[in-house]
């Protein structure tokens, strides 16, 4: 009989695709080899809507500590779902967020604030969360980052000499809104510009459904011969792959990203990042010494910063030495202490 229950997003039935269910696994993961068997309720299995209320009531007859990962939605039912259930049962209750949206969300729904001044504890990625959280009354919140249990590279594994053209890479989901198509533009407009192939970019990960699969097609036909799409990455290959790189580009449009599991992945690389600024930026980019930075939604120092790499390549290449030491941070046994803490 398992004394935690996980409920999130495993995908038990096949390799974990996205973030939210990466994550879901590593921490439960890091879980069961601290307290022995978990028990696991997956919000992507068939049937879940059916089967998870079920799940979760015997998950509170049977166990002490209930820890959910949900999506928007998700959080809505399940918090409201679980504080009613614990007028019964009297369990710890730890909410686990995925992403930097919680603080956007939460004025809408009072109902839900309620429910979560509730739970023992709200674990989020960023320092900006929990100071935003913070400011709307909540004092059961700490930071425990994304994490990634990543063979760090050592220092002597990284390549000592970088010449034309560098090799920049992306390494997430393939859609629109994570700016995929606007590295790919710049790389090609530059090759252009200096009339030779100063970057190449090889685009990894799974290519989201539906319209974005239509999207992606659609820019591949304009790709030239230094645009090249990679496919999926097993997740014990990432370090290995990223290694050969001389920058990660991370041009998202997601203002409310938290910790994006493909920096922790770059940095166990020693592979800097080139990044626009979303809401917690500077909790996960050190300015100078892991990556640089342009301002969000606009291009324009995008631009200027690749065209600094041509003039200097020192200017990316110095930072590699950070990237190493910060991915410390990001190790599982480092990172979910504070959870640790909590399930006594």
């Amino acid at each position: 009989m398992s004394r935690i229950c996980v409920c999130g997003a495993f995908r038990l039935w096949d390799v974990p695709k996205g973030g939210q269910e990466v994550k879901t696994c590593i921490l439960t993961d890091a879980l069961e080899a601290k307290y022995g068997k978990i028990y696991r309720v997956d919000t992507l299995a068939k049937n879940s809507r059916f089967l998870m209320p079920f799940q979760l009531v015997w998950a509170m007859m049977t166990g002490k500590d209930i820890i959910i990962l949900p999506a928007h939605n998700g959080l809505v039912v399940l918090s409201k779902f679980l504080t009613l259930l614990n007028t019964i049962f009297d369990r710890r209750l730890h909410y686990s967020v995925i992403g930097g949206w919680l603080q956007d969300l939460l004025p809408e729904h009072p109902d839900v604030i309620k429910a979560l001044h509730k739970f023992t504890s709200i674990y989020v990625e960023t320092q900006t969360m929990m100071d935003a959280l913070q400011k709307l009354g909540f004092t059961n919140v700490c930071v425990v980052p994304n994490c990634k249990p990543l063979s760090i590279l050592k220092r002597g594994q990284m390549p000592k000499m970088y010449t034309e053209p560098y090799k920049l890479v992306t390494f997430s989901r393939v859609t629109e809104k994570k700016g995929i198509g606007t590295a790919a533009d710049l790389v090609m407009k530059l090759n252009e510009k200096y009339d030779r192939e100063v970057f190449t970019l090889d685009i990894y990960g799974p290519v989201d459904p539906g319209e974005d699969k239509g999207w992606f097609a659609e820019q591949q036909k304009h790709f030239t011969g230094a645009i090249t799409y990679k496919g999926n990455v097993p997740f014990n290959k990432s370090v290995e792959i990223l290694s050969g790189y001389f920058a990660l580009l991370f041009p998202t449009q997601y203002y409310t990203e938290g910790i994006p599991g493909t920096i922790i992945d770059s940095y166990a690389a020693g592979v800097p990042v080139i990044s626009a600024r979303w809401k917690s930026y500077a909790d996960v980019v050190i300015e100078g010494v892991t990556g640089l930075g342009y301002e969000f939604n606009t291009n324009v120092d995008f631009e200027r910063i690749l065209e600094s790499i041509v003039a200097d390549p020192s200017i990316v290449a110095r930072l590699k030495d950070g990237c190493i030491k910060k991915a410390e941070d990001f190790l599982p046994e480092n990172a979910i202490k504070p959870l640790f803490e909590r399930i006594k």
